[in-house]
């Protein structure tokens, strides 16, 4: 048996890693074990147990515990043949892992930057925050939070954050001048599964067109990812990408003239050297 325990929301990042690679493998035989964050779930002795990180996603198969959300993928890919998402070539395996280890290390923080100087900053009551806090053990977790709430787009966690998507998204785009469809060749692998979910925030935040701009093979890429039944399910509600009073996009569209502008600034200094 294959259990998943995981957070059912659209801009739960991790956790959408494993259920977009679910059906891409067409794998459907697995047992949904949704959590909420609200109700701590995580800090729950039952689920400490399966992982005392208390961080979610975590994948259970035959009673053995598989954590971290790449890791997660990566075995879900292994649990039949086909459709394979790594490549045959192990020297190309290893360049998928490369660019995989690169949004593990950045990514993460890049988008919770992102959504707490949007959707949290813009739409929570700074006394929930601060008593939110009391709970944040993870001190890097911590002050970036406190940063992004108190200090806004002058945060230099949301600076790093912006200059990361368009580092990124800019790498994506020179990887696939050569005509190719996905990241790693004509085969979707493991680095979209892993890709989609962070990226999928700063689209429901309408700001993923300022990052794609001058960009045709990236934009190319996003739109036949996008269209694919493996990323429709990330959304919380049907038509919620095109829902502009959800409420990333409302408070998304508050710091877009700033998000541009860091773009711009960022470009320019690197272009500079």
């Amino acid at each position: 048996m294959i259990e998943l325990y995981y957070l059912e929301e659209a801009d739960s990042i991790c956790s959408n890693r494993p259920r977009m690679t679910f059906v891409e493998k067409d794998i459907n035989d697995w047992v949904p074990r949704r959590m909420s964050l609200m109700n701590r779930d995580q800090f729950k002795p039952e689920y400490l147990r399966l992982n005392p990180k208390a961080q979610v996603p975590a994948l259970v198969h035959d009673g053995r515990v598989i954590r971290e959300s790449s890791i997660i993928c990566e075995y879900i890919d292994d649990l039949k043949t086909e459709p394979a998402l790594k490549p045959k070539d192990k020297a190309e395996v290893a360049h998928m892992r490369e660019w995989i280890k690169e949004m593990d290390e950045s990514g993460y923080q890049a988008t919770a930057s992102l959504n707490f100087v949007t959707k949290f900053r813009l739409t929570q009551d700074i006394e929930k925050m601060e008593e939110r806090w009391k709970r944040v053990v993870d001190l890097d977790r911590l002050h970036r939070q406190q940063s992004c709430i108190r200090e806004g787009m002058d945060s230099l966690y949301v600076v790093r954050a912006i200059a990361f998507f368009d580092r990124i998204l800019g790498k994506i785009d020179a990887a696939m001048a050569d005509g190719r469809q996905w990241v790693m060749g004509d085969q979707l692998t493991l680095v979209e599964t892993n890709y989609a979910p962070f990226i999928k925030v700063v689209e429901l935040l309408r700001l993923i067109h300022l990052f794609l701009e001058g960009r045709p093979y990236a934009s190319a890429w996003w739109e036949r990812l996008t269209s694919r039944p493996s990323y429709a399910i990330l959304d919380d509600y049907p038509g919620q990408r095109e829902d502009d009073e959800q409420v990333h996009a409302v408070s998304g569209a508050q710091v877009a003239d700033r998000v541009a502008d860091i773009i711009q600034e960022t470009r320019e200094r690197l272009n500079s050297k």
